[in-house]
């Protein structure tokens, strides 16, 4: 479970429209087309994203398994927003009550991605879980433009683990691209004939990836997570509108990730992200 948003591994986008109509009493046709067409949009605008240059300075902190959160600005007038920051609050105070975590602030992520390097150790890209389009390789370049401006990003390693066993971790993730999203935020099936026909969502995505790696049921968490959906009346609403159940059962989220201890995080300088080439001028 991303830390249910209206981006990150899923990216929702804003159904804000969608609410206001239910709460109209719109017919659940007219709220399930309306939503459709927001994901349509949500979709053309990421397709047709500008792709921003990644200076040096970010590419050479990064290595070859290490982890990009995104944490999009939220609008707290909205309730999709209000709900997003709700889930959030409600898994760091799961995290505070079941140890194993180094939670200091109130940080949240919407999405959660795993670094892909090449032979040169160069980070070149991202292997991610996606809403719509499933598990996909995506450039670096890509992956910053894809966010609407004011989002922040961290970068994650994960502690104690070997360059062998980081590798393994990313070539699970790669050996699933073309995999579908889960939007049930199920499990991968064990018993899927081909890797790619599995299902994951971003978090799921990379918990799993470094559970084979490092051959643990619990890599991130001391014990299962439970799927959290708060305020749950909001949720009910949200997922009956796209003819589902709100998820049961256990799993994960970018935020648990975030302030795993297994996982150590450092921001990322926007101002990086914004640098612009010299130009000079040849006379």
């Amino acid at each position: 479970q991303r830390r249910v948003g209206r981006r990150g591994s899923g990216r929702v986008p804003r159904c804000d429209a969608m609410l206001r109509m239910a709460a109209a009493g719109a017919p659940r046709l007219c709220r399930m087309k309306v939503l459709a067409g927001q994901i349509r949009t949500a979709v053309s605008k990421r397709c047709a994203a500008r792709p921003t240059p990644v200076p040096c300075r970010v590419t050479h902190m990064l290595r070859h398994g290490d982890l990009l959160f995104a944490s999009e600005p939220l609008d707290l007038a909205l309730p999709l927003d209000r709900a997003i920051r709700e889930v959030g609050v409600c898994t760091i105070r799961w995290l505070k009550e079941h140890g194993g975590t180094h939670v200091e602030t109130d940080s949240t992520a919407e999405h959660v991605a795993m670094v892909v390097a090449d032979a040169s150790g160069n980070a070149v890209s991202v292997v991610e879980a996606v809403r719509l389009l499933g598990v996909r390789v995506l450039p670096l370049e890509g992956f910053f433009s894809e966010f609407v401006p004011g989002t922040k990003f961290l970068h994650g390693r994960v502690t104690d683990t070997s360059a062998a066993e980081r590798r393994k971790a990313v070539s699970y993730a790669l050996l699933r691209t073309g995999a579908s999203y889960a939007d049930d935020f199920a499990p991968p099936s064990p018993l899927a004939t081909t890797p790619w026909s599995q299902s994951f969502y971003c978090s799921s995505l990379v918990d799993y990836a470094y559970r084979s790696a490092l051959e643990k049921e619990n890599v991130f968490t001391n014990e299962p997570f439970p799927l959290m959906f708060e305020p749950r009346a909001f949720w009910e609403e949200y997922y009956e509108c796209q003819g589902l159940k709100i998820p049961e059962g256990y799993g994960s989220n970018p935020t648990t990730l975030l302030h795993s201890d297994r996982v150590d995080v450092q921001p990322i300088d926007l101002s990086m992200l914004e640098e612009k080439e010299e130009v000079h001028e040849m006379f």
